[in-house]
């Protein structure tokens, strides 16, 4: 018999092949070669199944690039110059590869958003982590903006609101060209938007731009 991990596996697998609600329970009962009182002792229902895998699959999409982007923040009292900080406390964690890591296999993005768009509108719980994360993406990036000001990094006339705005939705537009071409590779887009960013709000005094994020320095 299946492990609950072997189970949750297998159905988020299926998930991501036809959506939460193309999949009926029976349908899973059969591939996982459980009987129906096998699966209600390992779920009390199909709402805890699909529960367990929001938790498993879905929550950490959104909750492990929050916390990594909160600790870089934190440790940005460090001298972490700005554009450094940008890369690793904004961009970096965001990258689709992190996740792919951190659940140990490799699955279509495409697929995968499309199941992060469904469970928005089927699972309240779905929506709030979507909410959250974009609150806390604007959030860190307009504190590391901030922080430039502070520093003379970043020229004192940009209207932080307006540009933190921009930013997010340019990174909604790479998620979109990932969504039609899985092969897109995402690090390499945000690099190239940090670059312009970096272009474009760093003071004359600090520039410079090294692989893997940008880096100020006194030129």
């Amino acid at each position: 018999m299946k492990t609950e991990n072997e189970i949750l596996e297998m159905v988020f697998a299926m998930f991501l092949e036809k959506g939460f609600s193309e999949i009926s329970t029976n349908e899973i009962i059969r591939e996982a070669g459980m009987t129906k009182g096998g699966f209600y002792y390992s779920f009390k229902s199909r709402e805890d199944l699909d529960r367990k895998i929001i938790e498993k699959y879905i929550h950490p999409f959104f909750a492990k690039p929050a916390e990594e982007m909160q600790r870089v923040w934190e440790e940005s009292k460090k001298d972490i110059p700005t554009g450094e900080l940008l890369w690793k406390g904004f961009f970096q964690p965001q990258r689709f590869s992190n996740y792919q890591a951190m659940i140990g296999k490799e699955i279509p993005f495409r697929n995968f958003y499309f199941l992060i768009y469904e469970g928005m509108k089927k699972f309240p719980q779905v929506a709030g982590y979507f909410k959250a994360f974009n609150q806390k993406k604007g959030e860190i990036l307009h504190h590391i903006l901030q922080r430039g000001q502070t520093r003379g990094e970043v020229i004192k006339t940009l209207d932080l609101e307006d540009y933190v705005t921009m930013i997010l939705a340019m990174q909604d537009g790479i998620l979109a060209l990932k969504v039609l071409d899985d092969s897109i590779d995402d690090e390499e887009k945000y690099k190239k938007i940090q670059y312009q960013m970096w272009k474009d709000i760093s003071t004359e005094e600090i520039r410079k731009y090294t692989d893997g994020g940008v880096t100020s320095a006194v030129s």
